[in-house]
């Protein structure tokens, strides 16, 4: 199989440390673009989107969106799930890994138009309001953290991936201060071996 990502993906590394912890990582060749121009040159041609991560698995079936290739990669490996079967359970997962999704997908955005755009066309309220879904996203996350044990992997790892993005674009905004059961989890999280073995980089 082949993976599709670009080395500073919260979405990519999700998928990333997923396959390293079920031990699938040996069969899957990672291909990651140098360069956001490459990205979006290479991407339309597997996924109509344009959007990495994506899987080609070992016939050409293509397989997009990181939620989809996680799922996928939970049916092949026989040991603890990160989705849970449980109907409660699993849809407490799905939620979290929604919210963290979202959290991350508006740190990128906010990050494009601060850092990907001549400073004339900056519009500093646009990404003022991305980071308040930031902020938001982050509280509600805060206070669900004392259910984390008994939630599917799923959830935690998206949530571990969102804050790394938000350390590795926005290191100074300051999200500890407000989320100290967040803060505890994330700095224990974060030092495990496929954590650290994906760390952000440009």
């Amino acid at each position: 199989m082949k993976l599709l990502a670009r080395p500073a993906s919260p979405f990519a590394r999700k998928v990333r440390v997923m396959a390293r912890e079920i031990g699938l990582n040996n069969k899957i060749e990672e291909i990651m673009f140098s360069s956001p121009e490459e990205m979006k040159e290479e991407m339309p041609k597997y996924n109509p989107l344009g959007k990495i991560p994506t899987l080609i698995l070992d016939d050409q079936t293509v397989i997009y969106d990181s939620k989809v290739i996680c799922e996928y990669l939970d049916f092949m490996h026989k040991g603890e799930k990160f989705f849970p079967i449980q109907s409660d359970v699993r849809w407490k997962t799905i939620l979290l890994q929604a919210l963290a999704d979202g959290v991350a997908e508006a740190i990128i955005i906010a990050a494009m138009n601060k850092f990907m755009r001549p400073k004339e066309y900056v519009h500093e309220p646009a990404i003022s309001y991305q980071l308040e879904k930031v902020g938001r996203g982050l509280l509600e996350i805060n206070s669900t953290v004392d259910e984390f044990e008994q939630l599917g992997k799923i959830g935690p790892l998206s949530v571990a991936c969102a804050i790394g993005y938000i350390d590795f674009r926005f290191p100074d905004l300051g999200w500890r201060a407000k989320n100290k059961d967040l803060d505890a989890w994330y700095s224990n999280y974060s030092n495990g071996k496929f954590m650290k073995d994906t760390e952000f980089n440009k």
